[in-house]
């Protein structure tokens, strides 16, 4: 086995303290099963990266919450704080260029705030990582829409493909003033029209998908697709959504995708890895 001590695990949280109490603890469940696992292996290291709060003083308690929470849990963590809230794209880019600034880290496992991991997760995705031949790819703990598009409450990427997607990413928060620090609430506040008729354009000229959609989320995937990076959703769900409200996550949204239906993959390792290589290692 390949060590893997240049991981860095990244639980995006803002103001949720049950919801991220909650996913530290899978968190914990998955780190304890990867110990016992992968024995000779380095545990990654973890970051938990706070957005600042917005203006009303109940929201600074509650990202102030949410730092207790990840001191009490995650002990051993880095906890990186923003003092202002930099809506989700300016966070992710922030907290992810930080990461790979470190020469020493490859691979940034990022996690969202409101999610249950199967206790094979973390495991799974790293060992998922040594099946690729190649750098410039990104791996979904679960399968691959219907679409094509990726999952994005757990995604193990590498350096290339965060380098890849960065010039676009940059682009969308710049053109659209989608930085809290400028704009605050600009982001749930994005004109959606604009953004479609701009990146449907980047992707024809590209001759790759439009993107169905206006998130963060999907200019990624735009860019990734665009630029070749590799998009594997692993062939069974080891990670599921807590949370339905929310500007994409609504109960309706949840039961016309399926997300209320998800079921974490609790079966043997062994039987884990067997379809994974199975997936992987097609032609």
């Amino acid at each position: 086995m390949i060590s893997r001590p240049d991981v860095t695990i990244v639980v995006f949280a803002y103001n949720r303290p049950d919801k991220t109490r909650n996913t530290l603890l899978s968190l914990h469940r998955a780190l304890d099963f990867f110990r016992l696992s992968e024995p000779s292996q380095e545990t990654p290291q973890v970051v938990v990266a706070v957005d600042g709060p917005k203006r009303p003083l109940g929201d600074a308690m509650r990202v102030q919450e949410v730092i207790a929470v990840s001191r009490t849990l995650m002990p051993a963590a880095a906890i990186w704080a923003s003092k202002i809230n930099r809506s989700l794209p300016s966070h992710l880019m922030q907290t992810l260029d930080r990461v790979f600034s470190d020469e020493s880290v490859a691979l940034a496992l990022c996690i969202e705030d409101d999610v249950e991991l199967a206790p094979a997760a973390i495991t799974a995705l790293l060992y998922a990582s040594r099946l690729m031949t190649r750098s410039g790819f990104v791996i979904g703990a679960a399968p691959r829409h219907r679409d094509g598009s990726l999952e994005h409450q757990m995604l193990l990427l590498d350096r290339v493909a965060h380098e890849k997607s960065s010039t676009l990413l940059k682009a969308y928060i710049e053109n659209f003033s989608l930085d809290g620090a400028v704009r605050e609430g600009a982001y749930g506040q994005r004109d959606h029209n604009a953004i479609a008729t701009w990146s449907g354009e980047i992707a024809r000229a590209a001759g790759v998908s439009v993107p169905k959609g206006t998130s963060q989320d999907r200019i990624r995937e735009l860019s990734w697709n665009r630029e070749g990076v590799r998009l594997v959703g692993l062939p069974t769900r080891l990670v599921k959504h807590r949370g339905y409200w929310g500007q994409h996550n609504t109960p309706w949204y949840a039961l016309r995708t399926g997300q209320l239906f998800q079921r974490l993959d609790r079966r043997p390792w062994e039987l884990i890895a067997e379809g994974i290589n199975a997936a992987l290692r097609r032609p």
